[in-house]
């Protein structure tokens, strides 16, 4: 498993957090997502075999966030 951070922009509330989580949970590959609207970051655990890089930042921005 491989463990990243990737910066998010755009997170205000547990909602957003939930969101977030939510749509990262949902790609294959990914075991973990724990985001942190005051960290503005994100930590994700997942297979990277199975989900790349360029699909959890796109999964980021399809849940309305910024990707930096």
């Amino acid at each position: 498993m491989t463990v990243s951070v990737i910066p998010v922009k755009g997170m205000h509330c547990g909602g957003c957090e939930r969101r977030l989580r939510d749509a990262l949970e949902a790609l294959p590959g990914v075991e973990r997502a724990t985001p942190e609207h005051i960290g503005d970051d994100v930590e994700v655990v997942y297979d990277d075999r199975v989900t790349s890089m360029a699909e959890l930042r796109d999964a980021v921005v399809a849940a309305g966030f910024t990707a930096r």
